[in-house]
């Protein structure tokens, strides 16, 4: 659908919603920093209200399929209900794929900033060192609140239970496997080295928590005083070590050419202030086992995207050059293996 059907389309269902006679679309937007979900911002205005709105439609196929958005809004749910993780409010789940051709959910849209990893310079989000370390820090204290959360508590059992991290780690290994192997379209056999040696090489903090699975530079919004207003994308969350978040945040897709996690923080600074925090020492041999898994991970969603390009299924570009950065990918990887030395 084009933005405008979009747009056509929603008008008379928030009129519904809201119990109006009708309602206006405004300012509606689609935006292009996910490579996933469709999201879309906008303005319903009807009779004397005026209010703002964020929609995000499940895609049909892409990186990350298949998807669920039952469970993505009940994780949603829970995290606003369990927690102080800086989250939009959810208002509706619409299940009915006849409104705009594919189900999706109606939350607040939160008003700020998306720092992304390929403006990480960008001066009126970064001025200075100052602003960028303060920024850092709020990054840390935020995925604190995300791993402090209690999944029992929080009604989280679908995601699954361990017994312990090294299950979890296990756990891991095996799905992004099999993601991998479903995803293929020409054998990597440093992939499948980068797997063996995941096997023999399990390193983790002894924790299970929740894990958002995609923490990173591109996936929160900054409102007033770089305090953190939202945290998005919770497509991969899962029960795991903590550590995977952390090592995720410092993957070389999200730093660039910068020696900073996420172009925020430098590692000694940010594995100190998570321990402050949380008393948890982030190891060096557990820091890079999951850096190991995080890029197999990268690379598999990657090979999904130019898959699903290739077989016809997604005529998205963004996801058809994926082919290209799977090959840094993979010189990331060996670099991470000890195989080549890094520059």
């Amino acid at each position: 659908m084009t933005t405008e059907e979009v747009g056509e389309a929603l008008a008379p269902w928030f009129a519904a919603r809201l119990g109006l006679d009708e309602a206006r679309v405004l300012e509606l937007r689609r935006h292009a920093e996910g490579f996933s979900w469709e999201t879309y911002t906008l303005a319903v205005e009807g009779g004397e209200t005026r209010r703002g709105y964020a929609v995000r439609v499940e895609p049909r196929d892409g990186l990350l399929a298949p998807y669920d958005i039952r469970g993505q809004y009940a994780l949603h749910a829970a995290v606003v209900e369990h927690s102080d993780v800086p989250m939009p409010a959810l208002h509706w789940l619409e299940l009915d794929g006849a409104v705009l051709g594919m189900p999706f959910f109606v939350m607040e849209r939160l008003e700020g900033v998306v720092p992304v990893q390929w403006r990480g310079k960008d001066p009126a989000i970064f001025p200075d060192d100052v602003a960028r370390r303060e920024i850092g820090l709020e990054f840390v204290r935020v995925l604190t609140r995300v791993h402090a959360i209690d999944p029992r508590a929080a009604g989280l059992g679908f995601l699954g239970e361990h017994d312990s991290a090294d299950a979890a780690a296990r756990a891991q290994i095996g799905h992004w496997e099999a993601y991998y192997a479903d995803s293929v379209l020409v054998e990597l056999p440093l992939v499948r080295y980068a797997l063996g040696w995941l096997r023999a090489h399990v390193a983790t903090s002894g924790r299970v928590g929740l894990c958002h699975g995609d923490y990173r530079i591109g996936n929160f919004m900054l409102g007033p005083e770089r305090r953190i207003v939202g945290v998005f994308d919770w497509e991969l969350a899962h029960l795991s070590d903590p550590v995977e978040d952390i090592a995720y945040a410092g993957l070389p897709l999200f730093r660039g050419r910068s020696p900073l996690l996420s172009q925020l923080l430098a590692p000694d600074e940010f594995f100190a202030r998570y321990e402050e925090l949380t008393g948890l020492r982030v190891e060096t041999d557990t820091f890079r086992f999951w850096t190991v898994l995080g890029l197999v991970k990268t690379i598999a969603s990657f090979m999904r995207g130019v898959r699903a390009f290739e077989e016809g299924r997604i005529r998205d570009l963004r996801l058809a050059a994926m082919g290209h950065q799977v090959q840094h990918t993979l010189r990331h990887l060996a670099v991470a293996l000890e195989l080549v030395e890094a520059r």
